[in-house]
């Protein structure tokens, strides 16, 4: 299906709603990858931003809500607690290559 601002999206439908699996293709570059339920993401899905970073994990009433990761495009990676679409707590991973392994700082 295709909408007038050019979005598009795949995927299952139950009553003219999006529910179940499903990608929808923002026509700024963004995609959504994941589960819906009554046209809203919700459960575990994947959402990339043009730009490179992403974030894995739940969501809930169209939010990033729950355990999950966000992929910064700098390399940094926060995994944690989200809600309402902002990180909970201030916990970072942060993974640098040194001399051909990966560590953790």
């Amino acid at each position: 299906m295709c909408f007038v601002d050019g979005d598009r999206c795949e995927g299952d439908w139950k009553n003219d709603k999006q529910e179940g699996k499903g990608v929808y293709y923002y026509n700024s570059g963004n995609r959504y990858e994941g589960d819906w339920k009554n046209d809203k993401k919700e459960g575990k899905g994947i959402f990339y931003y043009n730009d490179g970073e992403r974030y894995e994990g739940d969501f809930k009433n169209g939010n990033f809500e729950g355990k999950g990761i966000f992929y910064y495009n700098n390399g940094d990676i926060y995994e944690g607690d989200f809600k309402s679409d902002k990180q909970k707590e201030k916990e970072y991973f942060i993974i640098v290559m040194e001399i051909g392994k990966w560590v953790i700082i």
